[in-house]
């Protein structure tokens, strides 16, 4: 994402040192919205180091209210899909890294889905074929998804989150326990009889 900023716009250049340009800039700003949340475009823009406070006061007014105005013309598809885009792009960061967090586990993920379509889940199960009770489990964790399901929420949210990106939500949980969980593997391995012996 860094990448983006450095390769294909200088921030420093985006944000104009006199109001009445702004609009101007208003084409870039919706076309950024494509990519990234209003948090994200906050977190990197950057204001030139030469504006006063008095001037930098009156940039982010002039933002603020670009962002309200974009906010407010926007339809519930653009929103929906701004938002999938956003979740796909967090998902697809943390996918890269090593380890497990449990707010990107599969139930986390499929919950914080099923919140931004605002269906209830009742209705959520219903338009991919689980029985509610089924859904409940596995958003508490108790029953584990299949791959059948990860096809299914493809094809749910439009391909925008693949089935694998879902898939490997579950599985980097399943790497988790096999790393961590000695009980279980100190169980299993005493039902193991005439295994291999190698000298190291």
């Amino acid at each position: 994402m860094e990448g983006y900023w450095q390769s294909n716009m200088s921030v420093q250049n985006i944000w104009p040192t006199n109001i009445w340009v702004m609009n101007k800039y208003e084409k870039i700003y919706k076309e950024l919205r494509k990519q990234f949340s209003d948090e994200e475009i906050v977190e990197r823009y950057v204001f030139p180091d030469d504006l006063s406070e008095q001037e930098r006061k009156e940039i982010e007014d002039e933002f603020r209210k670009l962002r309200l105005k974009t906010l407010k013309e926007r339809t519930e598809k653009q929103r929906l899909l701004s938002e999938l885009m956003r979740m796909k792009l967090l998902v697809k960061d943390y996918l890269e890294r090593s380890h497990f967090e449990e707010e990107f586990s599969f139930p986390n993920q499929l919950e914080q889905y099923i919140r931004i379509l605002g269906r209830s889940k009742k209705d959520f199960a219903g338009e991919i074929g689980l029985h509610p009770t089924k859904l409940s489990r596995l958003l508490t964790g108790r029953e584990n998804p299949n791959v059948e399901l990860a096809y299914r929420l493809e094809k749910h949210c439009g391909n925008i989150i693949p089935a694998i990106y879902w898939w490997k939500l579950h599985a980097k949980k399943l790497e988790e326990e096999i790393k961590t969980d000695e009980e279980t593997r100190r169980v299993e391995r005493e039902k193991v009889k005439n295994d291999l012996q190698f000298r190291a």
